[in-house]
């Protein structure tokens, strides 16, 4: 049930951010639900969940990276790693650092991928507009993260696959 949830949350999310999110744009610059979520997600879950829900969520928000398919697969995975590695020192059930932590790891990400795009020479711009999606998602997550907390505590999410012989 779990990881179906999981796959249709990021589904959604993904559709939003395609849909919805340019709507309220500054400059171009929008806000990452899908993102936003797995970093919260990675946070509060740990690390074997983080590695599950970054590889998805990058695998989906590559389906619209044509330059460059593979990047963000590769950067949520690393991030959301991190932002787990990260959740395990901290009181999850407090919102002001994982709130900052998105942010960070927002700018992080677009670092990321500036620098493995120009590895394989692929021309990017590179502005202040990643500091503005960073504040952007912190502002999202000021509102995500609570609840992916109590969707993280619920008893439907906790239980593992289980399997009869």
């Amino acid at each position: 049930m779990k990881r179906v949830v999981l796959a249709l949350l990021c589904i959604l999310f993904l559709i939003i951010d395609n849909s919805i999110m340019p709507f309220i744009s500054i400059k171009g610059i929008y806000p990452s639900l899908l993102f936003t979520f797995a970093i919260c997600f990675s946070i509060i879950n740990g690390k074997s969940e983080a590695i599950i829900i970054g590889v998805y969520s990058g695998a989906l928000q590559d389906l619209y990276f044509a330059n460059g398919f593979g990047i963000n697969c590769l950067t949520n995975l690393l991030l959301c790693y991190l932002a787990a590695f990260i959740g395990e020192n901290i009181f999850r059930n407090k919102r002001l650092v994982p709130v900052l932590l998105v942010g960070g790891i927002t700018v992080l990400k677009y670092i990321l991928v500036f620098l493995i795009m120009k590895f394989i020479n692929i021309s990017v711009k590179v502005d202040f507009g990643m500091v503005i999606m960073g504040i952007y998602n912190m502002i999202l997550a000021f509102f995500i993260y609570n609840w992916t907390y109590k969707l993280s505590n619920k008893e439907s999410m906790k239980s593992q696959w289980k399997f009869n012989k």
